[in-house]
C-alpha cells in the first residue's frame, strides 16, 4: 500500500510539473495582454509619463505577469530617434534606444508597424516573428498597442 501511495504522489508531481512547463511556455492569452494594455493606458492618464515609465520598467509589479510585460515608446519624426523605449522590463538594455529600424527574422520592420498601428490607426495587433524567452526558439508573436498620449504608446505581446 506504501508503494502505490508513493507512485500516486510522484504520478501527481510529474503531471504538475509538466502542466507548469507547458504554461509557461503556452504563455498569456490575447484577452490578457488587451487587459494589460487597457489597464496600463489607464494609469498613464492617471499619473503621467516618467511616473508610468518607472512602473513599467519594474521587473516585479502588476504590469508583469509571467510571459506578459507591458512597454512604452516615444514615436518622433526627428531622425534618429523615431520610436524610442521608455520602458521594457524584459529587456532594460532596449530603453533609451530606438527600434525602428528592427526587423523579424523575415524582414518585416515590426516596430515602424506598431508606432503606425498605435499612432495613425488607434491600436490594434501587429504580428511578427521573435524568439520565445524560455524556448529560444523563433516563433509567431502579436504585440497589441494602444496610443497613450501624441507621441507614446503602450503594448504587451504574446506567443502564439
Amino acid at each position: 500500500m506504501i508503494t502505490s501511495k508513493k507512485t500516486l504522489l510522484s504520478l501527481f508531481l510529474i503531471l504538475t510539473c509538466l502542466v507548469s512547463v507547458s504554461s509557461a511556455v503556452a504563455g498569456g492569452s490575447a484577452a490578457e495582454a488587451e487587459a494589460l494594455v487597457k489597464k496600463a493606458l489607464a494609469y498613464v492618464k492617471a499619473n503621467g509619463v516618467d511616473k508610468s515609465v518607472t512602473l513599467f520598467n519594474a521587473k516585479e509589479s502588476e504590469y508583469v505577469k509571467g510571459d506578459l510585460y507591458v512597454f512604452m515608446f516615444r514615436v518622433s519624426s526627428k531622425a534618429g530617434a523615431r520610436v524610442v523605449t521608455l520602458a521594457h522590463p524584459a529587456n532594460p538594455g532596449l530603453v533609451g534606444k530606438d527600434l525602428y529600424d528592427l526587423k523579424d527574422p523575415d524582414g518585416r520592420q515590426f516596430m515602424a508597424e506598431m508606432a503606425k498601428k498605435a499612432m495613425e490607426e488607434k491600436g490594434g495587433w501587429v504580428n511578427y516573428k521573435w524568439s520565445h524567452p524560455q524556448t529560444k526558439k523563433i516563433g509567431e508573436k502579436s504585440s497589441y498597442v494602444l496610443p497613450a498620449g501624441p507621441d507614446i504608446f503602450v503594448g504587451c505581446g504574446i506567443y502564439k
